[in-house]
């Protein structure tokens, strides 16, 4: 069965987190044509990865519907990393990019910044 990967737009996105605290992002698809109409994002797979700098070969975090920690549901996905991981990432601004990976296709469908600083409260 094809998925709608191909209805996914490329979306840029920058986002700051704590040392401290868990990471709860997410995006939620509906299509452009009909915006009542949520786009299924059954069936395809989420991975990102996150770098001090795009050449660089050390990954800080990696995230994917593999090891939980983007979890799918219906048009949403939502980014679920426990403090207890957060904790461990120093402080720095990185980049990174989603990839989308279903039907033979891998697409990037996420990009941009993340900015984590060190939570006060521990």
């Amino acid at each position: 069965m094809a998925t709608q990967i191909l209805y996914m737009p490329q979306v840029a996105m920058d986002m700051t987190v704590s040392t401290n605290a868990d990471w709860l992002d997410g995006l939620e698809y509906h299509d452009l044509q009909t915006p009542a109409q949520p786009i299924d994002l059954a069936g395809i797979a989420f991975e990102l990865e996150m770098r001090a700098n795009p050449p660089d070969a050390t990954v800080v975090l990696r995230c994917g519907t593999d090891n939980g920690l983007i979890v799918v549901y219906a048009n949403t996905w939502q980014l679920l990393v426990p403090a207890t991981t957060m904790i461990l990432l120093p402080p720095a601004t990185y980049v990174y990019d989603m990839l989308g990976m279903a039907d033979g296709y891998t697409r990037i469908l996420s990009s941009g910044t993340v900015v984590v600083v060190q939570g006060v409260t521990r």
